[in-house]
């Protein structure tokens, strides 16, 4: 296999935070530290790159937009941003919410990959 390495950027508070240290070798946590960079990113957000991020505040309130499209743009950025995610095997989920009571919709993403979940909302 392959030998990865990233800079390891977790923080106080994260559920799997180490002390610090400045490289991170683990290809899954690496996957993760890209992906949670991917999802919580809007496009235009990242200098030189106006393509990259999932963009999903934009997308929470688009009309009509279905759970598998938005499924699908966030999967098309983990192809092309993630390539250490080659072969291997992970489940995405998107489902989005109406809460009548405050007039809005929220947005849940379950991201799985061997032992980790990643769990996001949108609000």
């Amino acid at each position: 296999m392959p030998k990865f390495e990233d800079f390891y950027i977790g923080y106080k508070g994260h559920p799997r935070y180490e002390s610090p240290k400045f490289i991170e070798d683990d290809v899954i946590r690496i996957i993760i530290q890209k992906y949670e960079m991917l999802i919580f990113t809007n496009k235009g957000e990242l200098l030189g790159n106006p393509h990259f991020g999932a963009d999903l505040t934009s997308l929470l309130h688009e009309t009509r937009l279905s759970t598998e499209s938005i499924e699908q743009d966030i999967r098309a950025q983990i192809a092309d941003y993630i390539p250490e995610i080659d072969q291997i095997p992970y489940d995405l989920t998107v489902n989005i919410y109406e809460d009548p009571e405050r007039f809005q919709e929220w947005m849940e993403i379950l991201f799985q990959i061997k032992d980790y979940e990643v769990y996001a909302t949108v609000i």
